[in-house]
């Protein structure tokens, strides 16, 4: 995982499995389990991502992105302290959640990256193991965000809407696939929605593991035609390499009644969407990704085949494209982030923050000893109101080791 910009980690989700050859929805018969489900594990809540605190083989110590978009298990075993180097590049261990523990996962072995960032990320929590449980995502209740093994559909009463919106679906896609160098087969794990976007309903597929909702390019297009603001040039890394994104803002997205105005869309062209389409077997314009889902309290119950949506009564307010007009990138010498990307038109291009700029607090909190959600994370905040960004090293004449106050803008302002 890159430091390079926020998005780094949902498009490393987004793209980790290219899955085409498939449309075969047989499964297995069940993965064997011990414990207590439902017992929530340590969480973070980020850049609209669950991250949950997981254990290989009874070693914890990484996090994985609980990721519905992904087939498979993804695992960096370097970030597990004592768990012994695996035999090959696809093996089979123990994963436990919680107190909850799935026994025998096939596990996919990849580089996670991200240097020394104490967000530990080390992969993904897939489709694979999820669809046969009920799962819930909590988002505004980080300390109990991901719960896996959902006693039978038990439904949360305090901070939501009751009883909220239930969806049925099928699972859909699996069958063989490649990630890398691996043939492998893979069950059923998709769950397709019809989207309702500015009026228009498209089909979707469910991905948590997207950090916004993704819609085709042309599908984009349409979106823009009337000439709403956008962000180009969004620098996002995946597995395959930097790239780029496109991000605006639909008026807004629905979902079986529930609504959300003014949500950011983004394309990062269709190659993605295309690979899911040859999966699945139908048409697909986009991914239902966590801008929309937070929300929400989600439950996923995969045996019923039902989706459930609890809008919060206080919903969470964060929109990740009201920030300063920065991104983080990676520090280079004493301190742990510097200024990734600038903004053009932001209050942080006039204030001559550059790229390369040493980031060492806002306001007032040091950003070393935070992990790269945590830090991003202080950037945001209400449009026109000021962060205190305090310099180390700097580009400009005079910003060197200066606290320079910063304006909150919105880089796509409402269509």
């Amino acid at each position: 995982m890159s430091l390079h910009n926020r998005l780094a980690i949902a498009l490393t989700v987004l793209t980790a499995v290219a899955v085409g050859c498939g449309g075969d929805s047989t499964s297995d018969t069940g993965f064997a389990t011990m414990g207590m489900p439902g017992i929530p594990s340590p969480t973070r809540v980020g850049v609209n991502l669950v991250f949950a605190d997981v254990a290989i083989d009874g070693h914890p110590g990484g996090r994985l992105a609980v990721d519905t978009g992904s087939p498979i298990m993804l695992v960096d075993p370097t970030k597990f302290p004592g768990l012994p180097p695996p035999p090959a590049k696809q093996w089979t261990g123990d994963l436990t959640v919680g107190q909850f523990t799935v026994n025998d996962v096939p596990l996919f072995q990849f580089q996670g990256g991200g240097g020394m960032d104490p967000l530990n990320f080390a992969g993904l929590l897939g489709g694979n193991v999820m669809r046969q449980f009920s799962v819930r995502f909590d988002y505004a209740n980080p300390d109990r965000a991901f719960r896996l093994g959902m006693p039978e559909m038990e439904m949360e009463t305090s901070g939501v809407e009751v009883p909220g919106t239930a969806v049925t679906f099928n699972l859909e896609g699996g069958g063989l696939g490649k990630f890398e160098d691996q043939v492998l087969k893979i069950p059923a794990t998709r769950i397709p929605l019809t989207v309702d976007v500015d009026g228009t309903g498209l089909p979707f597929i469910l991905d948590t593991g997207a950090s916004e909702t993704t819609v085709r390019s042309s599908v984009y297009a349409t979106l823009t035609a009337d000439g709403r603001s956008q962000l180009g040039g969004l620098p996002i890394t995946t597995v395959n390499g930097p790239t780029t994104a496109s991000v605006t803002r639909a008026r807004t997205l629905t979902v079986a009644g529930e609504t959300l105005t003014n949500a950011a869309v983004m394309t990062i062209g269709d190659d993605l969407l295309d690979g899911i389409q040859t999966e699945v077997r139908h048409p697909v314009d986009g991914l239902l990704g966590g801008n929309f889902l937070r929300q929400f309290m989600v439950t996923i119950d995969y045996p019923r085949q039902t989706l459930h949506l609890q809008r919060y009564t206080t919903p969470p307010t964060v929109d990740e494209f009201k920030r300063i007009g920065v991104e983080l990138g990676a520090g280079r010498g004493a301190h742990r982030y510097t200024v990734g990307v600038v903004y053009q038109g932001t209050d942080a291009e006039l204030k001559l923050l550059r790229v390369g700029d040493e980031i060492v607090s806002i306001d007032g909190q040091a950003l070393d000893p935070l992990d790269s959600v945590a830090a991003d994370g202080l950037l945001s905040g209400t449009v026109g109101t000021t962060h205190a960004v305090a310099l180390g090293a700097a580009q400009s004449p005079g910003l060197a080791n200066t606290t320079v106050d910063v304006l909150v803008d919105d880089l796509i302002p409402t269509p």
